[in-house]
């Protein structure tokens, strides 16, 4: 059995943060199980296309509401990291949020437990790694983390936190020789276990081409989040030189960021609207292309007014592995990267005449632009090719963790029949509780998280309950699958006026983003909680070729028709009103009155529906065969 890997993010997936993708599909390729954790949605819907290619699902952190539930059920059980809390709560302060992480940690912790995780690594020293500690703490699996740069030199806070975070972790990457010092400088006790392994770059995606006609205007091309270390206000600074100086060329920067509105001020103060540039941030398909399309690539790195920089750009890798010749500062790793000369040209960080030099040397002479790129390209194959990387992780992975079996639920009967809830908890559901925790077994999809607390005697239901994740993820997904979204716009004409587009819309997201999950999870059957729930499962039919049951409260969200004509495709299921009902031929039952389900839960629960709960399994598994 392969080895099941964890991953931790505080946000995942991050469109600049492409080494991340690039390092565990490379893991995937040499045959690593991942399980991926983030404590956070993504801030935006845009995707690289190559994150379709990784196997592994990510499960996001339960809404807030559901994490505070879990945190009460941890300190009744006894499992509760109360002492860690409190020591974390009293040497770092409040700002450090001990109680957020920990509950967070608690939900990984069961989650990584379960899949059977024999360790995980965490990228970034910073929230991440902080909860880490206490995922290590509730589940005693053994962690890893890499540090980048202003993770661990500014954003962590405490030096004492990262000195703990580095003695607890199994062991500690650097992406550079210049950061591992650094790190080491600060975490001497830790010198033994901190290892560089260079960020790798998938040298397929990225590959040498022709260089661009002479005719064109020269084009220089920069990449990156628009922060102020990036040095793009120097680098519009050095292109309005070269204009001074009759030379021909534009640029384009491509990323997004705070400066946005100051970077386009200082380039129209500089009279260089249409020569330079920012078209926003781009997926990674179009970054290549557009590497590909440029004559020199230009990072011009600086320390920041808080003293953050880049240490190692992974946008220079990605440049080099595009035979791009580069010019960049002597700043932190930069100079391990580019050799000045050979495979680029350096200059001082915030030297903009010299840097506008650099690149009027490479803009005349094509020459040198083929010869450093060139040089380049052999480098990066060298040094930075990912699977060599992530084999270099891999090794240290090994060596520390201890394999684990996934366990295995309470009941497996009925494991091939997905319940999907649209929103709990919901009052206007009084048997839903009751139902979910009868059939324990069953997987239980949940898009929303309702906004009152869970009914006393079933907030263990959180404990197997699966929250879809944050609405930007869903419509990530509906972005990134245009032709099958197109699709299933049209089967919308298909079902009555009175089902508003809003809604339909909705579900619409929902069901696209499931429908592959069912799939992994062989599915054979979903059973909707609800009329909502329905629509969703009518969408999820078609595109998972599965079949359908539902229980529809009293009253439905939808106009009647709008219900009969979803129920049409249904195997069957339970209806409460009597009109519904009619025309099915049978198919579907009458819906327990209201009192047998709002009786008080207690010893004698049992004898009040476990007869009624008996024949509805039954009837579940026949649907799920």
């Amino acid at each position: 059995m392969p080895m099941r890997l964890g991953y931790l993010y505080s946000r995942y997936p991050v469109i600049s943060q492409t080494f991340c993708d690039a390092e565990m599909l490379a893991l995937e390729r040499r045959g690593v199980d991942l399980e991926i954790g983030s404590i956070n949605p993504p801030f935006v819907s845009l995707r690289h296309g190559h994150r379709a290619n990784l196997r592994a699902e990510v499960h996001y952190a339960p809404p807030p509401r559901v994490g505070r539930t879990m945190a009460q059920l941890a300190r009744r059980d006894g499992i509760w990291p109360a002492a860690l809390v409190a020591e974390h709560e009293a040497r770092y302060g409040p700002a450090f949020k001990a109680e957020r992480r920990a509950r967070n940690g608690l939900f990984f912790a069961e989650q990584f437990v379960r899949s059977g995780v024999a360790h995980f690594h965490v990228h970034f020293a910073s929230h991440a790694t902080h909860t880490a500690l206490f995922i290590k703490e509730i589940s005693k699996i053994g962690f890893s983390f890499t540090a980048h740069a202003q993770d661990f030199m500014l954003d962590v806070g405490s030096d004492e936190l990262l000195r703990e975070m580095c003695r607890e972790a199994s062991f500690v990457v650097t992406v550079s020789d210049y950061s591992r010092e650094l790190l080491v400088h600060k975490c001497p006790d830790a010198a033994g276990k901190i290892y560089r392994i260079y960020n790798g770059i998938d040298l397929r995606k990225f590959q040498p081409g022709p260089p661009r006609s002479p005719a064109l205007r020269p084009r220089i091309l920069s990449i990156g989040r628009l922060i102020e270390f990036k040095g793009f206000r120097e680098l519009i600074a050095a292109c309005a030189e070269l204009k001074k100086r009759g030379i021909q060329s534009e640029c384009e920067i491509i990323g997004d960021g705070p400066l946005l509105g100051a970077l386009q001020k200082a380039i129209a103060a500089a009279g260089l609207d249409g020569i330079v540039r920012l078209p926003g941030a781009l997926p990674q398909e179009e970054v290549v292309r557009r590497l590909a399309d440029c004559d020199v690539f230009a990072l011009a790195c600086i320390v920041d007014r808080e003293g953050a920089s880049d240490i190692l750009p992974t946008v220079i890798l990605e440049a080099m592995a595009s035979a791009r010749p580069i010019v960049s500062t002597r700043l932190a790793a930069v100079p391990e990267i580019v050799r000045d000369g050979e495979s680029g040209l350096l200059v001082a960080p915030g030297d903009v005449e010299g840097l506008a030099n650099a690149l009027e040397s490479l803009l005349r002479d094509p020459q040198l632009r083929t010869r450093l790129g060139a040089a380049g390209r052999h480098n990066v194959e060298e040094r930075f090719d990912v699977d060599k990387t992530a084999a270099q992780l891999l090794e240290l992975v090994e060596a520390a963790a201890v394999p684990r079996d996934p366990l295995q639920g309470p009941s497996l009967h009925l494991q091939h029949c997905l319940h999907l809830v649209w929103e709990w908890p919901n009052p206007k559901l009084p048997g839903l509780d009751r139902e979910l925790m009868a059939l324990a077994g069953a997987p239980v999809q949940v898009w929303r998280s309702g906004s009152i607390a869970p009914a006393k005697g079933s907030e263990r239901l959180v404990q197997t309950l699966e929250f879809l994740p944050d609405a930007i993820v869903i419509e990530a997904e509906w972005d990134a699958s245009r032709p099958g979204a197109r699709e299933i716009e049209s089967w919308r004409r298909e079902l009555p006026p009175e089902c508003s587009t809003a809604d339909y819309l909705e579900a619409a997201r929902v069901a696209l983003y499931l429908a592959p999950k069912l799939a992994h999870a062989g599915i054979r059957h979903i059973h909707a909680t609800d009329s909502r729930a329905l629509l969703c499962a009518w969408i999820l039919q078609r595109l998972a070729k599965i079949t359908i049951s539902a229980t529809i409260e009293s009253p439905p969200a939808f106009a009647s028709d709008v219900v009969a004509r979803l129920l049409a495709s249904c195997t069957g299921g339970r209806v409460s009103d009597p009109k519904i009902r009619t025309g099915f031929n049978g198919r579907f039952i009458a819906e327990p009155k209201p009192s047998l389900w709002r009786r008080p839960f207690g010893a004698s629960e049992a004898h009040i529906n476990e007869q009624f709960l008996q024949q509805w399994r039954n009837q579940l598994e026949t649907w799920s065969r």
